[in-house]
């Protein structure tokens, strides 16, 4: 099925339309208007004529968005702004009369429990005391957790457009503009209660877009979960407090829109983040639409991956959300998995692995097929785009390069630095670790050639520096012997001879 959901802020309203399946899903609509209709309720303490023809042309078109996806299920939400005018009622009676759209009031701790809810998807909480804190343009929520479980939920007025509205009166703010600003951050962030966190995250347009500044900056990887060094955040703080909204909009990365209300963003994060003596903090994008999304979901009797309390961790569950999300063969991944685990723990000392490099092979283990979902021919490719482009948890920058290149040399050539920039681009010793990951995947990707997990079990010995492969199995491996054939090659590399033995499973 496909499902709707609308956030509607401050500063911006966002559909997004996912496609669901196998305890996933997947976003086929991402679309979002910058209306700031929460500028004139913090102003005039309502919605202004022209603020709410621009909701209904607005939420028209995603009426139109909505019904060409076919989603089954909508969900809208208003929060700060819609909290706080005095004519929501009157709005809300407008847009059903127009739209046919039920907008839902949320409050500020229902916003911080979804916020919430789509972290944990993306974040391992286990053993953790960690803070979840979203800057939205009318409040600033605050979510607590233990291990995972929510612990406390709080709501405070400090919306980045909100603040700005009533501190700064032009185009630049005045330094006694923004010592009244840090003085009213502290008032109210130094009443919440809450041991220190180990792990801040934030969530809210604004406070992504610094993120976004960052990670420009330090040419580093884009990804929806991102780590900003504090001492950036003070550079940035001190940098922004200097300029006009004209220079600020050319900043590389930060969003022209928000250049105004930046300040009193990144002002509310440098506080929490020196409060708690942290060295840096995550930033998060999509957190309502996605907790609104995976709550729909859990209404509707659908639990994801992620929620499945017999997986061994979020990490785990986060590579086979990937897979399904690319409609990967399940049954035929698992059982590349298995036989990989099995040689590398076989093939560990001779190749001279570390156990860590485990999670490296079984991530492209797990996903080395999905790129059959653009096509066959050159899925290994394809697998590579896809697994560089996704979202998975507990795997530094480099281990994802490192996962994307070992999955794409699960067939055809073996690596080679003179046609394959990617890999090309790899210090030395990742490319030796590619080589040696690859080299093992390729022969339990052929050790299931049929896809009917024939092979029960496998045995590698080392015996100084040859390698002697048994296959146990009750069924026919022909396709399989064929498979290794063409697959050893790269195996052969690390060996003087490799034997392949057969023997019938008891």
């Amino acid at each position: 099925m496909k499902i709707a959901v609308i956030d509607m802020g401050s500063n911006s309203f966002r559909l997004q339309v996912s496609d669901v399946y196998g305890g996933t899903y997947k976003t086929v609509e991402d679309y979002k208007e910058m209306l700031r209709i929460g500028d004139t309720v913090y102003a005039e303490g309502e919605f202004s004529e022209d603020a709410i023809e621009r909701v209904i042309a607005t939420l028209k078109r995603m009426r139109v968005i909505i019904n060409n996806t076919e989603a089954e299920h909508i969900r809208i939400v208003g929060t700060a702004p819609f909290r706080d005018a005095s004519n929501t009622h009157y709005l809300k009676e407008r847009v059903k009369q127009e739209t046919g759209f039920d907008i839902e009031v949320i409050s500020g701790e229902e916003e911080a429990r979804l916020i919430y809810l789509a972290a944990t998807g993306h974040f391992n909480l286990k053993g953790i005391y960690a803070l979840f804190v979203d800057i939205g343009g009318g409040s600033t929520e605050l979510s607590f957790t233990d291990s995972g479980e929510l612990s406390s939920l709080y709501s405070t007025p400090l919306g980045c457009s909100r603040i700005t509205k009533h501190f700064v009166k032009k185009n630049k703010a005045k330094p006694a503009e923004i010592r009244s600003l840090k003085e009213h951050i502290r008032r109210i962030l130094n009443d919440i209660p809450g041991k220190k966190p180990e792990k801040i995250v934030f969530t809210g347009g604004t406070v992504n877009a610094i993120a976004e500044v960052y990670i420009k900056r330090n040419h580093m990887l884009d990804s929806a979960v991102k780590y900003v060094d504090s001492s950036f955040l003070t550079h940035f703080v001190n940098e922004l407090s200097e300029k006009s909204y004209d220079t600020r909009a050319k900043i590389q990365g930060m969003e022209a829109e928000r250049v105004d209300i930046s300040l009193a963003a990144a002002l509310i994060a440098l506080y929490l983040v020196k409060k708690y003596e942290l060295n840096g903090f995550y930033s998060f994008s999509g957190g309502l639409r996605n907790g609104l999304t995976i709550d729909l979901l859990n209404k509707l009797g659908v639990r994801l991956v992620f929620q499945d309390s017999s997986l061994p961790d979020l990490r785990y569950s986060k590579l086979i959300e990937v897979g399904r999300k690319y409609y990967f063969e399940e049954e035929h991944a698992l059982q590349v998995t298995k036989i990989a685990k099995k040689l590398f723990e076989g093939l560990m000392k001779h190749l001279n692995l570390e156990e860590d490099n485990w999670r490296i092979l079984e991530a492209a283990a797990l996903l080395h097929d999905v790129g059959q979902h653009i096509g066959f021919s050159k899925h290994h490719h394809h697998s590579y785009y896809l697994i560089k482009n996704s979202d998975i948890v507990g795997y530094t920058d480099r281990e994802h390069e490192i996962v994307a290149n070992t999955a794409r040399y699960h067939r055809r050539s073996a690596p080679n630095a003179d046609k394959h920039p990617e890999y090309a681009a790899l210090p030395p010793e990742d490319k030796l670790l590619v080589n040696k990951l690859s080299a093992i995947l390729r022969i339990a990707d052929a050790l299931d050639r049929a896809h009917i997990s024939a092979v029960d079990d496998v045995l590698i010995k080392a015996e100084r520096e040859d390698l002697e492969l048994t296959i146990y199995s009750k069924k026919d491996v022909g396709m399989e012997l064929v498979g290794i054939m063409k697959k050893k090659d790269l195996l052969e590399s690390f060996a003087k001879k490799l034997t392949i033995k057969l023997s019938w499973s008891a």
